[in-house]
């Protein structure tokens, strides 16, 4: 009889043992975390470091949106649309940092009708490029809000520049093809020294 009472006690301290081993688990997890600064999204995933720090480089531009929304799905499209306005903001910079570049070097002589055509034609083809982008990565935070990284080739943006360049050039109304060449060529320089070595493929 008193075997087999040992025997029962040891069955239910096994059991017991077994129950309390997942949860148990998930603290020393959560600690150690803790101790080293992670900070553990939805179902115990670590926060990675795309989230609050900018991964871009020379080739690629990367952007953050974040959303939360009545469900996961709605979520991850609204974090994806912050994403590309986050991408289109930067675009419209670079327009505009090219044309105060261009002005500062064309001097008084700049044509402003050709300036006023890049804009309009670089921010209309601006807006066409955000289909080109694309999702690297996802991560969902405890309470439930994503965090999306999208990402566009710099190579895609340039070009669109080179493109809208040209064309700009040829609504502006100059006198010489001598002109328009050396206004093409000039852009084309600027946007160069803005995107700095990227190659584009035409």
């Amino acid at each position: 009889m008193k075997k087999l009472v040992i025997a029962a006690l040891a069955a239910i301290l096994v059991l017991a043992g077994c129950a309390s081993t997942e949860p148990a688990a998930e603290t020393t997890n959560q600690t150690a975390a803790a101790q080293v600064g992670q900070v553990l999204g939805m179902n115990g995933v670590p926060m990675p470091d795309w989230v609050f720090s900018d991964q871009s480089t020379q080739d690629v531009h990367f952007a953050v949106g974040y959303a939360k929304m009545s469900n996961q799905m709605n979520s991850m499209k609204r974090a994806q649309a912050e994403a590309r306005n986050v991408i289109a903001e930067w675009v419209m910079t670079a327009v505009d940092e090219i044309i105060t570049t261009y002005t500062n070097d064309a001097g008084s002589d700049m044509n402003r009708q050709a300036m006023d055509a890049f804009e309009a034609v670089a921010k209309q083809r601006a807006q066409a490029l955000l289909s080109g982008t694309k999702q690297e990565d996802m991560w969902i935070d405890a309470e439930g809000g994503v965090y999306i990284l999208m990402s566009i080739p710099v190579e895609n943006v340039a070009s669109q520049m080179y493109g809208a360049a040209s064309d700009a050039v040829g609504q502006s109304q100059f006198v010489k093809n001598e002109a328009a060449a050396e206004a093409n060529e000039m852009m084309n320089a600027t946007i160069d020294k803005y995107f700095g070595s990227v190659s584009v493929t035409e």
